[in-house]
């Protein structure tokens, strides 16, 4: 006996939603929001139901639906994915089309759904603001959609990407913070496993620049929680930061310096060590990476690297719509390419970093002969 075929009632039931919600999200609805976990409910109930959206009613929406593109970012909880997405929405909006973003923790199984809803939903294309953990996921795009990633040039080779220099932001970083006189510092840092290719790259970048200034690349310590056997699950950014970074300063006396892998983690620091009562710069300097809305904040007054996220996006968007337009649906015949964009990131020195005290204050008492009158 053939399976009974799923019905829009049948993803509506098992969505928590009604049908009318079902056929606005499938069609894509112009001026019409739904939250991002409705979506994935709903989309996720098309896959578990194996249900398609009937031809009669996709030729009514083709071109809705051929303008329909999917993003995958790992986390709402890092204000650099925020500014990103925020950039890539107003984009993809400028040029007609709509977007459905899906959050996957960056958990493989959850890398996968987003594959299996992006080929149900037959989006037009699809963009990843970072390497998927799960490596079939870019295996299972090809062939199927266009894909761009926003990533670390070292981390893809051969696929269209928007790419970013994590070992060269390490090394602006660590060059600002020796210029100050500081040669002892810690990285802080989530997770450094192979899995998370920018996070080495950036402390790599960072001991290049200790060597090439004489100063040996051990003199940076890593603090992560895997270093310190801290068993979180779900610790966000600014967690990371705050816990690390209270225990950096009482593990390490002697460094003048902290680098959070990114504007959160170094939030997270600033906070651990005002609570410690020490100033900053004064006592410590502190730097993070991404320049985000918070660290311009003058409150915050930090340190960073602007690597253009939201020039970055941008970009990213219309390299994808190009591929999409130009390939139509005989994607197969497109010219292979990999088209690769980089923007040179900056230093953007505010208030939370400054000369090594401690450096001067040593070189002061070393001058001074021991029985000189003060």
């Amino acid at each position: 006996m053939a399976k009974k075929r799923a019905t829009s009632n049948d993803v509506a039931r098992l969505a928590g939603v009604s049908q009318s919600t079902v056929s606005m999200i499938l069609n894509n609805y112009e001026n019409i929001q739904f939250s991002p976990e409705t979506v994935q409910r709903v989309r996720d109930a098309c896959v578990e139901l194996d249900y398609r959206i009937p031809s009669a009613r996709r030729g009514r929406k083709d071109e809705a639906r051929n303008k329909f593109l999917m993003a995958m970012c790992p986390s709402y909880s890092n204000l650099h994915y925020i500014g990103l997405l925020e950039a890539i929405g107003k984009q993809v909006k400028a040029r007609g089309y709509t977007l459905t973003v899906f959050t996957s923790g960056r958990d493989p199984a959850q890398e996968s759904r987003f594959v299996d809803l992006a080929l149900s939903a037959e989006a037009a294309g699809v963009l990843l603001l970072y390497k998927p953990v799960n490596t079939g996921v870019l295996k299972r795009f090809r062939g199927h959609l266009p894909v761009v990633a926003i990533c670390d040039k070292a981390e893809v080779m051969d696929m269209d990407i928007i790419e970013l220099d994590s070992e060269k932001l390490g090394t602006i970083i660590a060059e600002h913070l020796l210029k100050l006189g500081h040669r002892k510092i810690a990285y802080v840092s989530t997770e450094l496993s192979e899995h998370f290719i920018p996070r080495r790259l950036r402390l790599q970048g960072m001991q290049k620049a200790f060597s090439q200034a004489n100063v040996s690349p051990f003199n940076i310590v890593t603090c992560t929680l895997e270093s310190e056997n801290i068993h979180a699950v779900g610790m966000s950014s600014y967690e990371t930061g705050y816990c690390l970074g209270g225990i950096a300063v009482e593990k390490y006396p002697d460094i003048t310096a902290l680098v959070g892998m990114n504007d959160m983690v170094a939030i997270g620091i600033m906070d651990a060590l005002t609570a410690k009562n020490y100033k900053i710069p004064l006592d410590y300097s502190v730097c993070g990476c991404d320049n985000t809305l918070i660290a311009q904040l003058q409150t915050v007054s930090m340190t960073t690297v602007e690597h253009f996220a939201a020039h970055r996006g941008r970009e990213a968007v219309d390299l994808l719509i190009r591929k999409v337009e130009e390939g139509g649906i005989d994607r197969e015949k497109r010219p292979a390419s990999a088209v690769r964009v980089e923007f040179v990131p900056q230093l953007i020195a505010r208030g939370s970093t400054g000369p090594n005290r401690r450096k001067k204050a040593k070189e002061t008492a070393q001058t001074d002969s021991p029985g000189e009158t003060k």
